[in-house]
């Protein structure tokens, strides 16, 4: 009778020592499936993130590709080439052409990021082409807006690109009583449309576009 007592007592007490450990085994079981499915979630929605990328980083280069920038700059370098010559009148003309592309531009229709950036970079562009090319026998008038307008044509560069054209920004220290003034040029040469046949090479190359 005793053995069997004996025997009834150490199963209670072995089962006693070992139920805990049946529960932290359950708990720690829960826990390992909750950690499982939110890693999963999160893998998945890391992975759809990064399959949202490719398609809105695509859908903003189509946009901007659609912006004519070339010809923007097309037409502003034969501007700062004529005021590098001396020739007011040529300048003038190069200036109507400028404004006339830039009037065209409907930003609504080619990019749909950053359009109130864009918008009053072209607004200053447009009126300093338009100062630039009612002015043909000022050509002092001429280059003040010319600094203005290359500061227009390096922002527009920063928010669309070159539209893969090789470019660099030119500086002129001389230039606006020695504060200097820069310059967009198709040319690793300085031809200085500032100073003109008078410090024709005067500046340096700032930075390549």
């Amino acid at each position: 009778m005793k053995n069997i007592i004996t025997v009834l007592l150490a199963g209670a007490a072995l089962y006693s020592c070992n139920k805990p450990e049946n529960k932290v085994s359950e708990k720690k079981t829960a826990e390992q499936e909750i950690k499982t499915v939110d890693t999963t979630e999160l893998a998945q929605a890391s992975n759809q993130e990064v399959k949202e990328s490719p398609e809105d980083n695509k859908k903003e280069t189509v946009e901007l590709s659609a912006f004519p920038v070339q010809q923007i700059i097309n037409g502003y370098l034969p501007l700062k080439n004529a005021l590098a010559q001396d020739d007011s009148k040529k300048a003038s003309d190069a200036a109507k052409s400028l404004f006339s592309v830039l009037k065209k531009i409907d930003i609504s229709k080619t990019v749909a990021k950053s359009n109130s950036e864009l918008r009053d970079i072209l607004e200053s562009a447009s009126e300093n082409a338009e100062h630039i090319g009612d002015n043909a026998d000022d050509i002092v008038h001429q280059r003040e807006h010319l600094l203005s307008l290359s500061n227009d044509i390096t922002d527009l560069i920063g928010e669309v690109g070159t539209g893969g054209l090789k470019l660099y920004q030119d500086f002129c220290p001389m230039y606006n009583n020695g504060k200097g003034g820069t310059w967009i040029s198709e040319t690793k040469e300085i031809v200085n449309p500032y100073q003109g046949a008078k410090m024709l090479s005067c500046g340096s190359v700032k930075k390549v576009l």
